[in-house]
């Protein structure tokens, strides 16, 4: 680079501070240890530009020529989320890159900080995984993420810039040998770090770019990004308990994920993080359905829920079975929540509406008298036989899930007051597991994770996580959340969705005054007592007492009662269970 005082002063941009080849430099925009950013001006068309330029001159012709051509290659990509290169070269060894600027660039530089809403934070944090997952599947790293590589529009919108140039930079600067390479006694370019490694490197650094908008000033006082990502192996780079604004708990672990010291416990891909923080942002900030599509796609392609083992043989026992009576066939039914759900839906379907102008059909019983076996043959052919596309490591987990929700249910038949539908408590309790079923079979890598989060605590107050709170980190929505996503896309009507949402724990008991708020009450309750049982032995009977309380005024339930229908439950499911095992 060269001094240019003799330079004339470009239009309405102030004086060329120094020349670059056929650019003069007019304001720094930002720097790393490894890239530096100006807006400049292109002597040859007049025209503003950003420039970004490797820090220091690369001494190795062979980096050189790295840089150049990674730099070449990330220009070919096009996304809306990502600046466009104008041009690719090297000036006095120095890599660079030019994009057009942006005309907020040409306005004088504001000296107070800007302080962002949490919504136009997490748009920027979305717009900034958008462009670098498209990056990323291109088998491409963008090489230094920081505040000086991204451009922000008037409209708040962000779009990255400089991917590449910077890469080959950063791959000597993360390889141990390469201090050893005398700079002018050899031409070769240090082997890079595996790939999967600097994706994950890069998916922190967005991290810590959140949480610098966040903070409105570096992590730890640590300006440079390179030398931060560098030290997140031996520091703890979480957010403190105190920030500018309020952060939710769950936007805090989103984060927090992102940055983890141990590159496992991240996100595998920025996509991921893309995806929850978005995810996030249209669930909690703005009340949308943005999880929808995603999850869409999943049960496209592999079914709501796995049909429990044996499927074929059920079918055939329940078919020899219709001379019984229709309760007996429906108690069979009723221990495969898959089925019970394929059954429901197809039951309120428009061909099956035609049959009848009566309410929906709420009850496995009710559906079975619409459809017959020839119906429920149907349903079962359009089912995925277990574990559906399950691995072997979350078949367990899918297991304990349907256990529990079985149990519930059938605590909620024996607790069923005289003239409630028992069937239909059951089926509510049942479904208010959906949540925890539908994690366990669509995202069980992401239930592991919640699992850690929740043993981890909030780094906050250091107080456990609830499964909802660490759900919702790691997924963007939580478990109801999770199951009113699935029953908009599974087409169930709003009587069935309205007693599926348990009642809130913060939330008072009241005597409904519909027959299906009392369903939905009785179906609460059943999985409140499941959820004491799971607590340490000492804890259960202060939280039992806590839960009677709660519904005392709504069921008067006392211990002696909800003792023995427990007992009944358990026995109920431990008959099912043997007889599973037989069938196998």
């Amino acid at each position: 680079m060269t001094d240019a005082a003799t330079t004339a002063p470009a239009p309405a941009l102030g004086p060329v501070l120094r020349n670059f080849g056929d650019f003069g430099l007019l304001r720094l925009l930002g720097r790393s240890s490894l890239t530096i950013a100006w807006l400049a001006i292109d002597h040859r068309t007049g025209e503003p530009v950003r420039l970004l330029a490797s820090t220091q001159p690369v001494p190795l012709p062979a980096m050189r020529e790295r840089c150049v051509d990674d730099a070449k290659r990330a220009a070919r990509l096009v996304h809306p989320r990502i600046a466009p290169v104008r041009e690719v070269g090297c000036v006095d060894r120095f890599p660079y890159l030019v994009c057009d600027a942006d005309p907020i660039d040409l306005e004088p530089p504001s000296l107070a900080a800007s302080v962002l809403s949490l919504d136009d934070l997490v748009r920027r944090a979305h717009d900034l995984l958008d462009g670098l997952s498209y990056v990323h599947e291109a088998a491409m790293v963008h090489g230094d993420i920081g505040l000086h590589t991204v451009m922000v529009d008037a409209g708040g919108r962000l779009r990255l810039w400089g991917c590449g140039l910077a890469q080959a930079l950063g791959n000597a600067a993360q390889t141990p040998r390469a201090a050893a390479i005398p700079p002018n006694t050899s031409t070769a370019v240090p082997a890079a770090p595996s790939l999967g490694y600097l994706l994950s490197r890069e998916i922190a650094a967005c991290g810590l770019l959140i949480q610098h908008w966040l903070l409105g000033r570096a992590p730890m006082g640590e300006p440079d990004m390179p030398t931060l990502v560098r030290q997140m192996t031996t520091i703890d780079l979480r957010l403190p308990a105190e920030l500018p604004q309020p952060v939710p708990v769950s936007l805090r672990l989103i984060i927090h994920r992102a940055i983890d010291l141990h590159p496992q416990r991240r996100f595998v891909h920025a996509r991921s993080f893309e995806r929850v923080l978005g995810t996030w942002r249209q669930t909690q900030l703005l009340g949308g359905n943005g999880f929808d599509a995603m999850f869409a796609e999943r049960i496209r392609r592999g079914g709501h829920l796995p049909a429990r083992p044996m499927l074929g043989n059920r079918i055939t026992t329940i078919a020899g079975m219709e001379k019984q009576r229709l309760d007996t066939v429906v108690d069979v039914l009723l221990e495969d929540i898959a089925l019970s759900l394929g059954l429901l839906r197809s039951a309120n379907a428009a061909d099956a509406a035609a049959i009848t102008a009566e309410e929906p059909v709420l009850t496995v019983k009710r559906a079975m008298q619409l459809m017959g076996t020839v119906g429920l043959r149907r349903v079962a052919s359009g089912m995925k036989p277990w574990p559906g596309m399950l691995k072997p490591a979350g078949v367990r987990a899918l297991e304990s899930a349907l256990q529990r929700a079985l149990l519930a249910g059938h605590l909620a038949e024996y607790l069923a007051p005289a003239g409630m539908d028992a069937e239909a408590a059951m089926l509510a309790a049942q479904f208010q597991h959906l949540g925890r079923l539908l994690a366990a079979y669509h995202f069980p890598e992401e239930l592991q994770q919640i699992a850690r989060l929740r043993a981890a605590g909030d780094v906050g107050t250091g107080q456990p996580l609830s499964e909802e709170t660490a759900t919702l980190a790691v997924l963007g929505v939580d478990l109801q959340g999770l199951t009113e996503s699935f029953l908009r896309l599974w087409g169930l009507n709003e009587s069935l969705r309205q007693r599926v949402r348990q009642i809130p724990l913060d939330r008072q008991v009241r005597s409904p005054d519909t027959p299906g708020g009392w369903i939905k009450l009785v179906a609460s309750c059943a999985n409140e007592i499941v959820s004491v049982t799971e607590l340490a032995p000492p804890a259960q009977p202060a939280a039992l007492t806590a839960v009677l309380n709660r519904y005392h005024h709504a069921l008067a339930l006392d211990t002696e009662q909800v003792r023995s229908a427990m007992r009944q439950a358990r026995d109920k499911l431990s008959r099912h269970l043997i007889h599973a095992d037989a069938a196998r």
